[in-house]
């Protein structure tokens, strides 16, 4: 039998974040009533719960704020008993009937609330902010050695590289193989140069979303479902890094894409595309609201390669973290030196 603590738990996953300036205090307040009001939990249980939740909240909410919450939601009065969602009956109606989560509206980019946000991050200078706090020093990294960050020697994966976007790639990276492989021997092009960044087998395999046409960039290919692709072309780019660098999220790297927009590769290590998806699911209506690329929001989305060029401009590397842990990076030390 589930327990209310994960009763509670799958409940509050399906409650959509709080974003500063789009109703965040009714929304922390909401949940924070669920677990205490509707689950009878704990506050210390209920807590623990919303520190869950809050890893999706921008900006996160400071655990004195969250007890605060928690507090105010347990001396409120509500119109539904306590322990309305415990799954007994109370009064002689089922409890929750009149609850169900109600799904939120479609998602989509909203500029005053970029602003509001972007707004929060008193810094003067973001770009050298980023490249000041990046645990890998950026200037002398190439394209080669981008790669052999994000997938060391020992993991064995294959990453495919391209110069045309409707191309199966034009090099298949090996990590094992990867001191072979110099700046110079990656495909160029007036357009640039992207990757996929879920590594593959290098195989080619039938799509049935096609067809049946042979790919080796499906999902059919995918050996690891490790990262979601981040970018905006609606979002004005220092707002944009103003919101990255609050965000609680494994960020792995931050480029320019050759003077137009700004990638941002975020580790979400799931299990399978399904679990991608449903991670996705939760993160999508905060990333969309500020202005990230709905489109881009897929499993096997292409990516700018950092320090490749772009005809005549480079797709300049910003930060790189190869094994980030989800701190917002607005909070990390300067490095005082970077990784041998």
């Amino acid at each position: 039998m589930i327990s209310v603590l994960e009763r509670a738990r799958r409940y509050v996953e399906k409650c959509p974040p709080a974003i500063s300036g789009q109703g965040g205090h009714n929304a922390a307040f909401h949940v924070a009533s669920v677990l205490v009001h509707g689950f009878s939990l704990s506050e210390g249980d209920a807590l623990r719960l919303m520190e869950e939740w809050n890893m999706q909240c921008l900006p996160p909410w400071s655990e004195a704020e969250l007890v605060h919450k928690i507090k105010s939601a347990r001396n409120a009065k509500h119109s539904e008993p306590q322990g309305y969602l415990l799954g007994k009956d109370v009064g002689g109606e089922r409890p929750g009937a009149r609850n169900l989560i109600k799904l939120p509206p479609k998602p989509k980019f909203c500029p005053m609330v970029l602003k509001r946000v972007a707004a929060k991050a008193a810094v003067s200078d973001v770009v050298s902010f980023l490249k000041e706090r990046s645990l890998v020093p950026v200037d002398v990294q190439d394209p080669a050695s981008v790669l052999r960050w994000l997938y060391p020697r020992t993991s064995g994966e294959k990453v495919l590289v391209f110069n045309e976007m409707k191309s199966h790639g034009q090099l298949l990276w090996e990590a094992e193989r990867s001191d072979r492989l110099q700046a110079k021997d990656f495909p160029q092009g007036p357009e640039g140069v992207w990757f996929l960044p879920q590594p593959v087998t290098g195989l080619y395999y039938p799509n049935p979303r096609t067809g049946g046409k042979q790919s080796r960039r499906s999902e059919e290919a995918v050996t690891a479902w490790r990262y979601v692709v981040l970018e905006s072309d609606k979002a004005e780019g220092e707002d944009w890094l103003r919101c990255l660098i609050q965000m609680p999220l494994r960020i792995a790297s931050i480029c320019e894409s050759g003077g137009r927009s700004i990638h941002a590769l975020v580790r979400l290590d799931a299990e399978s595309k399904a679990d991608w998806d449903a991670k996705m699911a939760v993160l999508k209506p905060v990333l969309v609201t500020l202005g990230a690329d709905p489109g881009a929001l897929s499993a096997v989305r292409l990516t700018r390669l950092p320090q490749a060029m772009r005809g005549q401009r480079k797709q300049t590397l910003l930060y790189l973290s190869p094994d980030p842990d989800g701190i917002p990076i607005i909070r990390k030390a300067v490095q005082t030196k970077g990784w041998e």
